[in-house]
């Protein structure tokens, strides 16, 4: 019933549809019939669009398209049957049937226009490139929608017409063809898809095809930068910004030094090595590594100017100095984008420090005020941070110097120093030895330590008022050289055991060479604790050997004073309601 009402046999003369040839009963598939014998009758639609059919009439209505022009009308069927298929299995097998259909129209000539055509060649010509267009939005749509196999399907067939578009539509007198245009509708198909539930997808474009294709990956670029330009206005910014830098940072097989890189295999065609007319030194575009990494370049400024929220600026900051410097054609023209980075303060002016430091290094740029903006990102929260070790590694390196000046160097070690009261013993164990360091490196600041113009007495009971400025911003303002390491001296009684000791070094005599910062870097509270539990105990420590019931004895009554809220509602009454005593012995137990 499908095949008479898709065929529409009763307007329709069998011998055209369903009956054998002559060619067809030897076993032989007839050729098509020559160019000048197709009528303008063949670009007609055939009835029965949007009916459904069977797999097996679809995978006929394939071989009856390629058995004769008068056939193409079955085109239509089929891309009909693809827009409102019944199943998954028969959408499928409609897009494969296409796919098949359209790369032997590509091989035999049909889909390219030629001198010699006739008008019902041309006609018929325009009219097969216009079933075409409308076969690739269908997949451009089976490529966005949420089935895993429709997508991958989808990929699978439009790099299929990218292979053999390149094979085929060369235009007379050129030696080498890529499709663009089709890359184009494929790449924006991919960042404008929503991989937020399942991102098969995207990992397998990035690693069958971008990893894998030198052509392929190099197009990608070229394409991808006119979408990036255009979806700055677009609604779905967001979306194509996040599968945009996703890919990018995911990329592997990039050309870092273009004079030992090995271009990886082409996809469609391998190029011909053709010198240019103008420079006879200069290879065509797409096999020289400088011009990959021009459209890698162009291609990540282009993102930058997207409006990154926060945590995407922190995701790309992370890889900056690994996955971007490195594949730039010319890297400070991410000076900017790191500069306004790194006056955000916070996390991202950490990260971005790194990128700073490898342009400073390599490209000999200058950044105004430089350790004034350092000097501000040492508060509460660095010592906090999981990123506070690469932090603190740049750190070593920007205050080694030793032409710097010892009232620059003595604010960064006491403000280190005033952080160790709030921070934790991981981040405590990394200051004390870059102290250690620094007052090696710089002899001058040493006076820091054994400065005592205080009466320690005195001190206890009316306070010590220190000359040290923490809130004065300008590091060579702050009266630290003035000031003293009684922030060092307090760790010498913290309650973790290895804090403790490793703060003792800044009361002994400095005969110990630098400290290794390595060493200390990978500390968390799960290190620390494991260190102590694998610690060999000689002696077993005193314990108490009767265990009490209880920590604190509660009167069962409050005094009338405080039961009243009056005036006797004071800290003192406290002392009639924990033990007896007074909140100093609570705070000595």
């Amino acid at each position: 019933m499908a095949s008479s009402g898709l065929t529409n046999g009763k307007k329709r003369k069998r011998s055209e549809d369903t009956k054998p040839t002559s060619a067809s009963k030897k076993g032989k598939r007839s050729s098509p019939k020559p160019a000048a014998k197709v009528t303008s009758s063949a670009v007609v639609p055939a009835s029965g669009q949007g009916l459904q059919l069977t797999q097996s009439r679809a995978l006929e209505l394939e071989e009856l398209i390629t058995e004769s022009p008068r056939n193409y009308n079955h085109i239509v069927t089929l891309l009909a049957s693809l827009q409102d298929f019944a199943s998954p299995s028969l959408g499928i097998t409609c897009a494969v049937s296409l796919c098949r259909t359209f790369c032997r129209l590509l091989a035999i000539g049909r889909m390219k226009k030629k001198d010699t055509d006739t008008p019902a060649e041309a006609k018929l010509l325009v009219w097969l490139k216009e079933r075409y267009k409308g076969y690739l939005k269908e997949l451009a749509t089976l490529l966005e929608s949420k089935e895993v196999s429709y997508q991958t399907t989808a990929l699978t067939l439009l790099m299929k017409l990218v292979k053999e578009e390149g094979a085929r539509l060369k235009a007379p007198g050129d030696d080498y063809f890529f499709p663009h245009d089709l890359m184009a509708r494929i790449a924006k198909g991919v960042l404008y898809t929503d991989f937020s539930e399942d991102a098969t997808l995207r990992d397998e474009f990035v690693q069958k095809w971008l990893d894998e294709y030198h052509d392929v990956r190099y197009s990608f670029f070229f394409v991808t930068l006119t979408l990036a330009e255009q979806a700055v206005t677009s609604p779905s910014l967001s979306l194509f910004r996040s599968n945009l830098l996703t890919i990018l940072l995911s990329l592997q097989n990039l050309p870092k030094d273009p004079k030992s890189y090995t271009l990886s295999p082409f996809y469609v065609l391998t190029p011909p090595i053709k010198k240019s007319k103008k420079n006879s030194n200069k290879p065509p575009p797409i096999i020289s590594p400088t011009s990959h990494r021009a459209q890698l370049s162009d291609l990540w400024l282009a993102t930058f100017r997207l409006s990154l929220t926060p945590d995407e600026q922190k995701l790309v900051l992370s890889s900056m100095t690994h996955s971007i410097i490195p594949y730039f054609t010319h890297p400070h023209l991410l000076f900017d984008f790191l500069t306004d980075c790194y006056n955000q303060g916070s996390v991202n002016a950490i990260l971005a420090l790194s990128g700073l430091f490898d342009l400073i290094k390599a490209k000999n740029l200058d950044y105004p005020n430089f350790y004034e903006k350092l000097y501000a990102l040492f508060d509460r929260n660095l010592m906090h941070m999981r990123y506070r070790s690469r932090f603190f590694r740049l750190v070593e390196i920007f205050l080694n110097s030793t032409h710097l000046p010892v009232s620059l160097v003595a604010s960064f070690i006491k403000r280190m120093s005033r952080l160790t009261l709030t921070a934790p013993p991981s981040a405590i164990v990394i200051v004390v030895p870059l102290v250690y360091n620094l007052l090696k490196s710089h002899p001058s600041c040493t006076f820091m330590v054994h400065r005592e113009r205080y009466d320690r007495e005195a001190a206890r009971k009316e306070g010590y008022e220190d000359p040290f400025d923490m809130n004065e911003p300008d590091p060579m303002k702050t009266n630290a050289i003035e000031s003293s390491l009684w922030e060092l001296v307090m760790m010498q009684g913290h309650y973790h055991p290895s804090v403790a000791t490793l703060a003792r070094i800044v009361s002994e005599q400095f005969t110990k060479e630098s400290y290794k910062l390595e060493d200390f870097f990978d500390h968390s509270y799960a290190s620390m604790i494991d260190a102590e539990l694998k610690k060999n105990i000689k002696n077993d420590p005193a314990v108490e050997y009767d265990i009490p019931k209880r920590i604190f004895t509660i009167a069962p009554t409050l005094p009338a004073e405080m039961e009243k809220g009056g005036e006797g509602d004071t800290v003192k009454d406290l002392k009639q309601v924990i033990w007896g005593g007074t909140l100093t012995d609570l705070w000595a137990f």
